[in-house]
């Protein structure tokens, strides 16, 4: 059976500890191994963790359901065993020991034997000898509870660090919001935290600035500052900008982490202060140092948010009004000539290095040997954590007193300019010292590496890497702490760098003189992932591919830049013409339409290949319809065509011939025929997404023009590809098309049906300009139910979406439109008509969609 500790009721359905802690449950036996139980207990506790211990008769339920409910509860398992086997319960066949260590198969475990142990029981030796032979598991001998406190300890450190030790990012618009959660404990900052804390539970404060140079523990600090308060607020979001270098970036940023997607010409924080405005919210916003520009940007979001605050952290400070700046300083050092154990062993930057050794070397311990050079190394290190951190990396070959020799040379080669302050410059020595430490092919990768913006996948360093031997190197960068692997949800492991470890590989890689080449070759290698995820994204694997996009979408923005910043015209149209649904879907049209006009106006444009060339005039052409310009679409379409029906170039050409049938006028009975010829040259060329996208415009302009039956056709197909891709912004626009062509046909019923279900294809996406088409198909609805009023509210809230994002209706769209504003001006007057709209708009699309959905 476990032991006692603080465990609250049975009755709960779960352990309900007032922390959020990882669960350590601890099986042994009782009165045999008290000490044991106490050591192990105290051991998990200093890791900040909670340990969770059974004692038997502690509670009025069957022992058995007890201690499998806390083993279910539980993350990791600690058996320790000596003599007993334990005791077996009434109609059990094993001891509850054995059982419990059965039950934990799946777990983290680490069992500890004590040695010697000359009376042991036979039963308990058999158990033992049945793990040691099944594999997967190792026992430790120990001593006494000292020791084995210990190696618990260690052991603990070691598995946190191997197996929770990057957390996976949050999944984009979670309604509360998320906070990572860091590998390692903080230590010290007591007093930081708790002004840090204090200021965040002052209403009158609305922006707190963590401020101090890299390395110093900020983001740890705003983290904890942030999980200590979260409890009190309706949401708390961390928006990362470690691998933003364009302030134009910024609300991006701020956008994708509080999950609002780039909707029209419509400013994103516009978007975020809908989405917090009247929320006690926390925005956590991380390494503003490099876009400090945007600072005025997040000043007028909190001056539209008046109940969200802002902690941010930066190497300097923001200078904005009603900044509360809190200056982040080293950890304490040791005083010079401090060697004794007892002396040294608290101070936080000693007991920094002695955490972060352990995990390298879980064997490590503070000894009279050892106590004088780390203290020495922390104060010369400054009590800068990363550079302690750097520097305890390397215990496990160099011990402290080799480490202590040979920093002194590493720092020696500090930067000398003048105007550099001390702790930048010891900051910079250590990581040319980790630097120094790598032979020429490690130097070599880290470098080359630096080009990745946000990290990089293994494919992605091999490609980068070129002729290096990339899977031993980087397993090599990863021992030397400068690499770090995180999961990345899909199974697949992102390695990134800190970025003062990147800014210093970037140096290096440029006096290497090989940046443009690995550039070349970084930007080369996205463009084939995006030629391949292009295919996937159709196929079964689509989820998988979308989750790369995203992770790569920081990098391939950053490749497109570069690609037309040093005139690579088609490497820049083969960076994005494949994956021109990934931009729309991702709200990132506005961006690109940019970048193809200045790829355009590049020296090197005019020697693409036809069909590139032709892919590139066609985006632009797309992108200006799409932002409201269709007649300088025309002269740039009709190009197109003529050159892809030249080459039979069916894609091309599908797409072509419907923005060229998007430039003429309304009625116009040539837009049927351009339609219909684009969809059967899109079918022919396979993509089945490209087909259900033309699809809901050619049933559009069937709607239009009365022809019910080829608009319920072409949208059914349309719906099932869209559905087969697994996209539910293009499904939510093709269903309120079904659901206009029930209402025109008279089945008001089929109709509502089709609109709920598109209504949660909406919400789904928070697709505000699909709403606002919904919102009008409602209206009709409305409309035909003799509620005129509610009609012209729907109308309303809808106009004012489309008004707020900048964004024009489709021809045939718009020609439906028209009529259903003369209906109502017919059946409310135009008075009454206005005010109504007047009243819907006020209301909001969401609001206003919601109230339908109750009234209807």
């Amino acid at each position: 059976m476990t032991a006692a500790a603080d465990v609250p009721g049975a009755a709960l359905p779960a352990i309900a500890t007032p922390d959020r802690r990882l669960r350590v449950f601890v099986s042994s036996t009782l009165e045999e191994l008290a000490p044991e139980r106490r050591a192990v207990r105290d051991a998990i506790a200093r890791l900040r963790l909670t340990p969770v211990m059974f004692e038997l008769g502690a509670r009025p339920h069957p022992p058995r359901d007890l201690y499998r409910a806390y083993l279910e509860q539980s993350e990791v398992f600690v058996g320790v065993y000596g003599d007993r086997y334990g005791w077996v319960g009434p109609g059990m066949t094993v001891s509850g020991l054995e059982d419990e260590l059965d039950l934990s198969a799946g777990m983290p475990r680490l069992l500890y034997v004590r040695t010697p142990a000359p009376d042991r029981d036979p039963r308990l030796r058999a158990l033992l000898e049945r793990v040691q032979s099944e594999g997967g598991v190792s026992t430790t001998p120990y001593r006494d509870p000292a020791e084995l406190a210990d190696r618990v300890a260690d052991d603990l450190a070691v598995l946190l660090s191997e197996r929770f030790g990057r957390p996976v990012g949050a999944p984009p618009g979670l309604a509360a919001g998320w906070l990572p959660t860091p590998p390692t404990p903080m230590v010290d900052r007591t007093a930081e935290l708790a002004t840090v804390t204090g200021l965040l539970r002052d209403p009158a404060v609305r922006l707190v600035a963590l401020t101090g140079p890299g390395g110093i523990g900020k983001t740890r600090l705003a983290l904890a500052a942030a999980a200590a308060v979260e409890d009190e607020r309706e949401g708390v979001w961390f928006v990362d900008l470690s691998a933003v270098r364009d302030p134009a970036d910024v609300p991006g940023a701020v956008a994708e982490a509080v999950g609002v997607s780039a909707e029209g010409s419509r400013p994103l924080l516009e978007l975020v202060a809908d989405r917090l405005a009247g929320r006690h919210a926390l925005l956590v916003v991380d390494n503003l140092e490099q876009v400090t520009a945007a600072a005025p940007h997040l000043a007028t979001l909190l001056a539209r948010c008046p109940a969200t605050q802002l902690l941010v952290t930066s190497r300097t400070v923001l200078r904005l009004r009603g900044e509360h700046d809190v200056p982040i300083e080293p950890l304490g050092t040791p005083a010079r000539g401090a060697g004794d154990v007892a002396a040294v062993r608290e101070v936080p930057a000693v007991e920094l290095f002695v955490a972060r050794a352990r995990q390298a070397d879980p064997s490590f311990t503070l000894t009279d040997a050892t106590a004088g050079p780390v203290a020495e190394l922390v104060r010369r290190l400054d009590g800068l954590p990363l550079a302690v951190e750097l520097a305890a990396a390397r215990v496990r070959t160099l011990p402290p007193r080799l480490l202590l020799a040979r920093l002194d040379r590493a720092l020696d080669l500090g930067d000398l300019d003048v105007d550099v302050p001390d702790r930048q410059r010891t900051l910079r020595a250590t990581i040319a010292w980790s630097h120094d430490l790598l032979d020429e092919r490690g130097r070599a990768l880290l470098a080359r590496l630096s080009v990745c913006a946000d990290g990089c996948t293994l494919d992605t360093a091999e490609a980068v890497g070129g002729d290096l031997d990339v899977v031993e190197t980087l397993s090599d960068l990863v021992g030397h702490s400068l690499v770090t692997p995180g999961d990345t949800g899909d199974g697949e492991p992102r390695f990134r760098m800190l970025e003062l470890v990147r800014a210093y590989a970037a140096e290096r890689l440029r006096e290497r003189g090989e940046e443009e080449a690995t550039r070349v070759r970084w930007a080369q290698h996205l463009a084939a992932m995006g030629a391949d995820a292009a295919s996937g994204l159709a196929g079964p694997a689509a989820q998988l591919w979308r989750a790369r996009l995203d992770a790569e979408t920081t990098d391939l923005r950053a490749a497109v830049r570069w690609a037309v910043a040093t005139d690579r015209a088609e490497l820049a149209v083969r960076l994005t013409a494949p994956l021109t649904r990934w931009w729309w879907a991702r709200g990132l049209l506005p961006d690109m339409a940019g970048l193809a006009e200045q790829t355009a106006a590049l020296p090197s444009a005019a020697a693409l290949p036809p069909d590139l060339a032709g892919r590139l005039t066609w985006s632009r052409a797309a992108m200006r319809i799409a932002l409201g310009s269709p007649d300088t679409a025309a002269p740039l379409v009709d190009g197109v065509v003529a050159d892809a029906r030249a080459r039979d170039d069916a894609w091309l050409l599908g797409h072509a011939l419907g923005v060229q049938a998007m430039t003429l006028p309304p009625g116009d009975p040539r837009v049927v025929a351009l339609l219909d010829e684009a969809l059967d040259h899109l079918r022919r060329s396979g993509d089945g997404w490209s087909v259900a996208f033309s699809a809901m415009l050619r049933g559009a302009v069937a709607l239009a023009g009365g022809d019910l039956p080829a608009a319920e056709r072409v949208a059914t197909e349309a719906l099932g590809l869209a559905r087969a891709a697994a996209d539910d912004q293009l499904a939510a626009l093709l269903t309120d098309t079904l659901a206009l062509a029930a209402l025109m046909g008279g089945d008001l019923a089929r109709a509502r049906a089709r609109l709920d279900e598109a209504a949660v294809l909406h919400r789904r996406t928070r697709d505000l300009e699909g709403l606002a088409s919904c919102l009008e198909v409602l209206a009709g609805l409305a409309l035909a139910q003799g509620r005129t009023a509610a009609a012209a509210r729907l109308v309303g809230a809808a106009e004012a979406a489309r008004a707020g994002l900048g964004v024009a209706r489709w021809t045939p769209h718009q020609a439906l439109a028209d009529r259903l504003r003369e209906a109502l001006r017919a059946a409310l007057g135009p008075d009454e008509e206005a005010r109504e709209r007047a009243a819907g708009a006020a209301l909001g699309p969401w609001a206003a969609l919601d109230a339908e959905l109750v009234a209807g």
